[in-house]
């Protein structure tokens, strides 16, 4: 999205791209990407955007995704970083950021060169594993924006929907409250460390 020129382009990621998530088995948000220099992304655009998912008719157009200049950015990543820091610093408009729930949907709207950033620094999930996983915050250090790539995806989310079956047989489609959140992960949790007989 860091290079797209044609206004009001965004990246929507929806179903049928998306499954439940791997901790409860709840239905995913779909995400939507912004290049904030392509013209505004309220609220009440966000909220208009909802009401029309999922989706009937297919877009206006085709978005070719491009990762120019990130091969060149990964073999000198300090030569990125002062070059694309240059350019936050002569426009405080190219630092902001916006991670955000809103009406259902997971948005991320970002000025070019903070996107270009986020494609280098997540360029790396996945090539190494801490417990079985490895992750990244888009918004480091407030800890918002959190990517994950998770080793053992397809099994967590098997076990997370056999949790959810079991004890709301009736919610595959909805999204659970915190307490019946709480109690799948507590069932989760006893199945990974059962108690002692």
């Amino acid at each position: 999205m860091a290079f797209q020129r044609r206004e009001r382009t965004i990246v929507l990621i929806d179903s049928p791209l998306m499954v439940p998530t791997p901790f409860d088995a709840d239905p995913s948000s779909p995400v939507v990407i912004v290049n904030n220099d392509l013209g505004a992304f309220s609220r009440a655009v966000i909220k208009d955007l909802r009401a029309q998912l999922p989706l009937s008719k297919a877009s206006d157009g085709t978005v070719v995704l491009q990762t120019r200049g990130l091969d060149q950015a990964l073999e000198n990543p300090n030569e990125f970083r002062d070059r694309n820091r240059e350019t936050q610093l002569d426009n405080h408009h190219q630092q902001r950021r916006w991670i955000d729930g809103s009406h259902g949907l997971v948005v991320i709207a970002a000025p070019p060169p903070v996107l270009r950033s986020w494609g280098v620094e997540l360029s790396d999930l996945g090539t190494w594993s801490d417990e079985g996983r490895s992750w990244e915050y888009l918004d480091y250090p407030d800890k918002v924006g959190e990517v994950q790539v998770l080793d053992d995806f397809d099994s967590m989310l098997a076990t997370a929907q056999a949790a959810r079956t079991r004890a709301f047989p009736d919610a595959a489609n909805r999204r659970l409250t915190e307490d019946e959140r709480s109690e799948i992960l507590a069932d989760l949790q006893q199945e990974i460390e059962p108690t002692a007989p």
